[in-house]
Protein backbone atom coordinates (compact mmCIF):
# COMPACT_ATOMS: atom_id res chain seq x y z
CA UNK A 1 0.00 0.00 0.00
CA UNK A 2 1.53 3.29 -1.09
CA UNK A 3 0.84 6.74 0.27
CA UNK A 4 1.79 10.18 -0.97
CA UNK A 5 3.61 11.29 2.13
CA UNK A 6 3.26 15.00 1.61
CA UNK A 7 5.79 16.38 4.04
CA UNK A 8 5.00 19.98 3.13
CA UNK A 9 1.20 20.04 3.29
CA UNK A 10 -0.23 16.67 4.34
CA UNK A 11 0.34 13.98 6.93
CA UNK A 12 0.52 10.44 5.53
CA UNK A 13 -0.87 7.89 7.95
CA UNK A 14 1.17 4.73 7.43
CA UNK A 15 0.11 1.12 7.97
CA UNK A 16 2.09 -0.63 10.71
CA UNK A 17 3.76 -4.01 10.28
CA UNK A 18 5.62 -6.40 12.59
CA UNK A 19 7.55 -8.02 9.76
CA UNK A 20 11.28 -7.60 10.40
CA UNK A 21 13.42 -5.92 7.74
CA UNK A 22 15.70 -7.93 5.52
CA UNK A 23 19.19 -6.99 4.44
CA UNK A 24 20.01 -6.91 0.73
CA UNK A 25 23.32 -5.07 0.34
CA UNK A 26 26.91 -6.00 1.09
CA UNK A 27 27.77 -2.72 2.79
CA UNK A 28 26.42 0.66 3.76
CA UNK A 29 28.30 2.99 1.46
CA UNK A 30 31.79 4.39 1.26
CA UNK A 31 33.58 7.18 3.06
CA UNK A 32 32.42 8.99 6.20
CA UNK A 33 29.91 11.79 5.88
CA UNK A 34 29.93 12.31 9.66
CA UNK A 35 27.48 14.64 11.35
CA UNK A 36 28.87 18.01 10.45
CA UNK A 37 31.81 20.28 9.78
CA UNK A 38 32.72 23.68 11.12
CA UNK A 39 31.43 25.30 7.95
CA UNK A 40 28.62 23.21 6.60
CA UNK A 41 26.59 22.21 9.62
CA UNK A 42 25.16 18.76 10.09
CA UNK A 43 22.10 16.58 9.72
CA UNK A 44 21.47 13.93 7.09
CA UNK A 45 22.74 15.90 4.12
CA UNK A 46 26.22 16.61 2.85
CA UNK A 47 27.57 18.70 0.02
CA UNK A 48 30.50 19.37 -2.28
CA UNK A 49 31.07 21.44 -5.41
CA UNK A 50 34.19 19.84 -6.90
CA UNK A 51 34.19 18.45 -10.42
CA UNK A 52 31.42 18.04 -12.99
CA UNK A 53 30.84 14.30 -13.23
CA UNK A 54 27.33 13.21 -12.23
CA UNK A 55 26.78 9.76 -10.80
CA UNK A 56 25.87 7.17 -13.41
CA UNK A 57 22.08 6.72 -13.52
CA UNK A 58 20.65 3.37 -12.62
CA UNK A 59 18.37 1.45 -10.29
CA UNK A 60 20.59 1.93 -7.25
CA UNK A 61 21.60 -0.72 -4.73
CA UNK A 62 19.15 -1.68 -1.95
CA UNK A 63 20.93 -2.02 1.39
CA UNK A 64 18.00 -2.72 3.71
CA UNK A 65 14.44 -3.67 2.75
CA UNK A 66 11.15 -4.57 4.45
CA UNK A 67 10.96 -1.32 6.43
CA UNK A 68 7.86 0.56 7.55
CA UNK A 69 8.18 4.30 6.78
CA UNK A 70 11.96 4.78 7.10
CA UNK A 71 12.80 8.47 7.27
CA UNK A 72 16.16 10.01 8.15
CA UNK A 73 19.74 8.72 8.03
CA UNK A 74 23.07 9.37 9.75
CA UNK A 75 26.50 7.77 9.42
CA UNK A 76 29.71 7.51 11.38
CA UNK A 77 32.95 5.65 10.66
CA UNK A 78 31.46 2.24 11.40
CA UNK A 79 27.71 2.29 10.87
CA UNK A 80 24.68 3.63 9.07
CA UNK A 81 21.77 4.63 11.33
CA UNK A 82 18.13 4.75 10.21
CA UNK A 83 14.95 5.88 11.97
CA UNK A 84 11.93 3.74 11.11
CA UNK A 85 8.82 5.71 12.00
CA UNK A 86 6.07 3.12 11.29
CA UNK A 87 3.51 5.94 11.10
CA UNK A 88 3.23 9.68 10.52
CA UNK A 89 0.08 9.93 12.62
CA UNK A 90 0.71 12.66 15.23
CA UNK A 91 -1.59 10.82 17.67
CA UNK A 92 0.76 7.85 18.15
CA UNK A 93 0.71 6.17 21.60
CA UNK A 94 3.58 6.39 24.05
CA UNK A 95 5.67 4.27 23.79
CA UNK A 96 5.24 3.94 20.05
CA UNK A 97 6.35 1.45 17.38
CA UNK A 98 9.19 3.59 15.97
CA UNK A 99 12.75 2.26 16.01
CA UNK A 100 16.36 3.33 15.62
CA UNK A 101 18.28 0.83 13.47
CA UNK A 102 21.99 0.28 12.85
CA UNK A 103 23.52 -1.31 9.74
CA UNK A 104 27.31 -1.96 9.70
CA UNK A 105 29.05 -0.18 6.83
CA UNK A 106 31.28 -3.20 6.13
CA UNK A 107 28.32 -5.57 5.94
CA UNK A 108 26.48 -7.59 8.52
CA UNK A 109 23.08 -7.89 10.14
CA UNK A 110 20.84 -4.95 10.89
CA UNK A 111 20.28 -4.33 14.60
CA UNK A 112 17.53 -2.53 16.49
CA UNK A 113 19.37 -0.03 18.69
CA UNK A 114 16.44 1.58 20.51
CA UNK A 115 12.64 1.27 20.39
CA UNK A 116 9.53 2.98 21.72
CA UNK A 117 9.65 6.11 19.54
CA UNK A 118 6.34 7.56 18.36
CA UNK A 119 7.23 9.14 14.97
CA UNK A 120 11.01 9.75 14.88
CA UNK A 121 12.45 12.11 12.29
CA UNK A 122 15.78 13.97 12.58
CA UNK A 123 18.77 12.01 13.82
CA UNK A 124 22.38 12.87 14.68
CA UNK A 125 25.37 10.74 15.71
CA UNK A 126 28.44 11.82 17.70
CA UNK A 127 31.30 9.87 19.28
CA UNK A 128 29.34 8.21 22.09
CA UNK A 129 25.68 9.13 21.58
CA UNK A 130 22.80 9.18 19.13
CA UNK A 131 20.13 11.86 19.20
CA UNK A 132 16.61 11.38 17.86
CA UNK A 133 13.85 13.98 17.55
CA UNK A 134 10.46 12.43 18.25
CA UNK A 135 6.89 13.58 18.88
CA UNK A 136 7.51 13.98 22.60
CA UNK A 137 10.94 15.54 22.49
CA UNK A 138 14.67 15.20 21.87
CA UNK A 139 16.07 11.87 23.03
CA UNK A 140 19.63 10.74 23.72
CA UNK A 141 20.64 7.10 23.14
CA UNK A 142 23.92 5.55 24.29
CA UNK A 143 25.65 4.41 21.10
CA UNK A 144 27.40 1.43 22.72
CA UNK A 145 24.51 -0.03 24.74
CA UNK A 146 21.38 1.35 23.04
CA UNK A 147 20.09 2.62 26.39
CA UNK A 148 17.70 5.55 26.00
CA UNK A 149 17.52 8.26 28.66
CA UNK A 150 14.51 7.97 30.98
CA UNK A 151 13.42 11.48 30.00
CA UNK A 152 13.96 13.55 26.84
CA UNK A 153 16.67 16.21 26.89
CA UNK A 154 13.97 18.66 25.80
CA UNK A 155 10.27 17.82 25.92
CA UNK A 156 9.03 21.01 24.22
CA UNK A 157 9.92 19.91 20.71
CA UNK A 158 7.18 18.42 18.55
CA UNK A 159 5.43 18.60 15.16
CA UNK A 160 8.04 16.31 13.64
CA UNK A 161 5.57 14.54 11.34
CA UNK A 162 5.55 17.45 8.88
CA UNK A 163 9.31 17.08 8.30
CA UNK A 164 12.01 19.72 7.99
CA UNK A 165 13.48 19.02 11.43
CA UNK A 166 17.22 19.01 12.14
CA UNK A 167 19.60 18.09 14.97
CA UNK A 168 22.97 19.82 14.58
CA UNK A 169 25.92 18.93 16.86
CA UNK A 170 28.18 21.93 17.42
CA UNK A 171 30.84 23.27 19.77
CA UNK A 172 30.23 26.40 21.87
CA UNK A 173 33.28 27.38 23.89
CA UNK A 174 34.17 24.31 25.94
CA UNK A 175 30.73 22.71 25.59
CA UNK A 176 29.19 20.27 23.14
CA UNK A 177 25.78 21.54 22.16
CA UNK A 178 22.88 20.61 19.89
CA UNK A 179 20.90 23.00 17.71
CA UNK A 180 17.41 21.76 16.93
CA UNK A 181 15.09 23.00 14.17
CA UNK A 182 11.73 21.91 15.54
CA UNK A 183 9.52 22.32 12.45
CA UNK A 184 7.29 24.29 14.82
CA UNK A 185 7.94 27.83 16.08
CA UNK A 186 11.36 27.45 17.65
CA UNK A 187 15.06 27.11 16.94
CA UNK A 188 16.56 25.73 20.16
CA UNK A 189 20.09 25.19 21.47
CA UNK A 190 20.67 22.77 24.34
CA UNK A 191 23.78 21.18 25.85
CA UNK A 192 24.49 17.72 24.46
CA UNK A 193 24.17 16.37 28.02
CA UNK A 194 20.98 18.35 28.65
CA UNK A 195 20.44 21.73 30.30
CA UNK A 196 21.34 25.31 29.39
CA UNK A 197 18.42 25.45 26.98
CA UNK A 198 18.17 28.65 24.93
CA UNK A 199 15.69 29.61 22.24
CA UNK A 200 17.71 31.15 19.41
CA UNK A 201 14.49 31.99 17.57
CA UNK A 202 10.86 31.95 18.70
CA UNK A 203 8.09 32.62 16.20
CA UNK A 204 4.39 33.08 16.78
CA UNK A 205 1.20 31.37 15.67
CA UNK A 206 1.75 28.83 12.90
CA UNK A 207 5.39 29.77 12.24
CA UNK A 208 7.55 26.84 11.10
CA UNK A 209 11.33 26.60 11.55
CA UNK A 210 12.34 24.00 8.97
CA UNK A 211 15.90 23.29 7.97
CA UNK A 212 19.08 24.64 9.59
CA UNK A 213 22.85 24.56 9.23
CA UNK A 214 25.70 25.69 11.49
CA UNK A 215 28.20 27.86 9.61
CA UNK A 216 31.15 28.78 11.80
CA UNK A 217 29.60 30.40 14.88
CA UNK A 218 26.27 31.22 13.22
CA UNK A 219 23.15 29.15 12.62
CA UNK A 220 21.34 29.65 9.31
CA UNK A 221 17.73 28.49 9.13
CA UNK A 222 14.42 28.82 7.28
CA UNK A 223 11.20 30.32 8.60
CA UNK A 224 7.88 29.64 6.86
CA UNK A 225 4.22 30.42 7.44
CA UNK A 226 4.89 33.22 9.93
CA UNK A 227 4.67 37.00 9.81
CA UNK A 228 8.22 37.36 8.43
CA UNK A 229 9.23 34.22 6.51
CA UNK A 230 12.61 33.84 4.88
CA UNK A 231 16.23 32.76 5.33
CA UNK A 232 17.65 33.82 8.71
CA UNK A 233 20.90 33.66 10.64
CA UNK A 234 21.56 33.92 14.38
CA UNK A 235 24.73 33.68 16.49
CA UNK A 236 25.20 30.21 17.96
CA UNK A 237 25.78 31.72 21.41
CA UNK A 238 22.49 33.64 21.23
CA UNK A 239 24.25 36.95 21.82
CA UNK A 240 22.10 38.78 19.24
CA UNK A 241 18.61 38.36 17.76
CA UNK A 242 18.08 36.46 14.54
CA UNK A 243 18.52 38.48 11.33
CA UNK A 244 16.36 38.09 8.22
CA UNK A 245 18.75 37.54 5.30
CA UNK A 246 16.35 36.89 2.42
CA UNK A 247 12.63 37.55 2.68
CA UNK A 248 11.78 36.13 -0.74
CA UNK A 249 11.87 32.53 0.49
CA UNK A 250 8.39 32.29 1.95
CA UNK A 251 7.84 28.51 2.23
CA UNK A 252 11.30 27.04 2.85
CA UNK A 253 11.55 23.35 3.72
CA UNK A 254 15.24 22.31 3.60
CA UNK A 255 18.60 24.07 3.70
CA UNK A 256 22.12 22.95 2.77
CA UNK A 257 25.41 24.86 2.66
CA UNK A 258 28.23 24.27 0.16
CA UNK A 259 31.54 26.15 0.10
CA UNK A 260 29.97 28.67 -2.31
CA UNK A 261 26.17 28.50 -2.03
CA UNK A 262 23.10 28.03 0.09
CA UNK A 263 20.81 25.35 -1.36
CA UNK A 264 17.13 25.83 -0.51
CA UNK A 265 13.98 23.87 -1.22
CA UNK A 266 10.60 25.51 -0.83
CA UNK A 267 6.91 25.01 -1.48
CA UNK A 268 5.03 22.02 -2.86
CA UNK A 269 1.80 20.89 -4.47
CA UNK A 270 3.18 21.47 -7.98
CA UNK A 271 4.70 24.85 -7.09
CA UNK A 272 7.80 23.62 -5.27
CA UNK A 273 11.23 25.01 -6.20
CA UNK A 274 14.95 24.39 -5.64
CA UNK A 275 17.15 27.49 -5.30
CA UNK A 276 20.89 28.28 -5.16
CA UNK A 277 21.90 31.46 -3.34
CA UNK A 278 25.54 32.63 -3.54
CA UNK A 279 26.98 32.90 -0.03
CA UNK A 280 28.80 36.10 -0.97
CA UNK A 281 25.62 37.69 -2.34
CA UNK A 282 24.25 37.94 -5.84
CA UNK A 283 21.38 36.72 -7.97
CA UNK A 284 19.35 33.72 -6.84
CA UNK A 285 19.39 30.80 -9.28
CA UNK A 286 16.15 28.87 -9.67
CA UNK A 287 17.36 25.32 -10.29
CA UNK A 288 14.03 23.47 -10.54
CA UNK A 289 10.32 24.31 -10.48
CA UNK A 290 6.93 22.57 -10.59
CA UNK A 291 7.73 20.16 -7.75
CA UNK A 292 5.40 18.37 -5.33
CA UNK A 293 7.44 18.81 -2.16
CA UNK A 294 11.22 19.05 -2.64
CA UNK A 295 13.62 18.48 0.23
CA UNK A 296 17.22 17.60 1.14
CA UNK A 297 19.20 19.33 -1.64
CA UNK A 298 22.82 18.17 -1.84
CA UNK A 299 25.59 18.95 -4.32
CA UNK A 300 28.06 16.31 -5.47
CA UNK A 301 30.60 16.67 -8.29
CA UNK A 302 28.85 19.61 -9.92
CA UNK A 303 25.39 18.05 -9.78
CA UNK A 304 22.56 19.02 -7.45
CA UNK A 305 20.46 16.13 -6.14
CA UNK A 306 17.25 16.36 -4.11
CA UNK A 307 14.23 14.33 -2.99
CA UNK A 308 10.61 15.06 -3.95
CA UNK A 309 7.24 13.88 -2.67
CA UNK A 310 6.17 10.88 -4.72
CA UNK A 311 3.92 7.85 -4.34
CA UNK A 312 6.35 5.72 -6.35
CA UNK A 313 8.53 5.77 -9.46
CA UNK A 314 11.84 7.43 -10.26
CA UNK A 315 10.77 11.02 -9.59
CA UNK A 316 11.39 10.79 -5.86
CA UNK A 317 15.16 11.33 -6.41
CA UNK A 318 16.16 13.90 -9.04
CA UNK A 319 19.18 15.83 -10.24
CA UNK A 320 20.26 18.76 -12.34
CA UNK A 321 23.77 19.85 -13.32
CA UNK A 322 25.16 23.02 -11.74
CA UNK A 323 28.16 23.08 -14.10
CA UNK A 324 26.35 23.10 -17.43
CA UNK A 325 22.80 23.93 -18.42
CA UNK A 326 20.80 20.73 -18.45
CA UNK A 327 17.33 19.37 -17.91
CA UNK A 328 16.00 18.17 -14.59
CA UNK A 329 16.00 14.36 -14.64
CA UNK A 330 15.33 11.38 -12.35
CA UNK A 331 18.42 9.64 -11.02
CA UNK A 332 17.10 6.14 -11.58
CA UNK A 333 16.01 4.35 -8.39
CA UNK A 334 12.30 3.86 -7.80
CA UNK A 335 10.81 4.73 -4.43
CA UNK A 336 8.44 6.77 -2.30
CA UNK A 337 9.47 10.25 -1.29
CA UNK A 338 10.60 12.28 0.36
CA UNK A 339 12.41 10.20 3.01
CA UNK A 340 16.05 11.07 3.68
CA UNK A 341 19.14 11.77 1.55
CA UNK A 342 22.80 12.26 2.39
CA UNK A 343 26.18 12.31 0.66
CA UNK A 344 28.67 9.69 1.85
CA UNK A 345 31.97 10.25 0.04
CA UNK A 346 31.18 9.64 -3.64
CA UNK A 347 27.91 7.92 -2.82
CA UNK A 348 24.32 8.97 -2.17
CA UNK A 349 22.42 7.17 0.58
CA UNK A 350 18.63 7.50 0.64
CA UNK A 351 15.44 6.08 2.11
CA UNK A 352 12.26 5.17 0.27
CA UNK A 353 9.56 6.28 2.70
CA UNK A 354 6.92 3.65 1.97
CA UNK A 355 4.67 2.23 4.68
CA UNK A 356 3.88 -1.38 5.52
CA UNK A 357 6.91 -3.46 4.48
CA UNK A 358 7.76 -1.59 1.27
CA UNK A 359 10.22 0.95 2.66
CA UNK A 360 13.95 0.54 2.11
CA UNK A 361 17.39 2.14 2.31
CA UNK A 362 19.44 2.35 -0.87
CA UNK A 363 22.68 3.62 -2.35
CA UNK A 364 23.64 5.32 -5.62
CA UNK A 365 25.67 4.04 -7.35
Amino acid sequence: MRFALLSVLLLGIACSSDKPPTQDGPDAGRGDAGTGTEDAGSGDAGSGDAGCAPLAPGPGTPLLTGLNTPRRLAVDGADLYIVESHSLNPQQPQPGPGRLLRLPRVGGDVASVATGFRAPDAIAVVSDSLYVLDLDGLWRVDKATGAKDERPLDATLNNVTIGGTEILPARLGDRDVLVVATSHRRLVRVDASGGNRQELYAGTGFTQVRGARVVGQDVWFLVAAGERPGLYSVPLDGSAPATLRDGNITAGTSLEVTPTHFLVTEGGGGDGRVLRLPREGGAVEVVATGLQGPSFPVELHGTLYFKDVSTGGTDFLRRVSTCTSGALEPVGPEGVGPGGLLVDGDTLLYTSQESGTGGFVGRVP
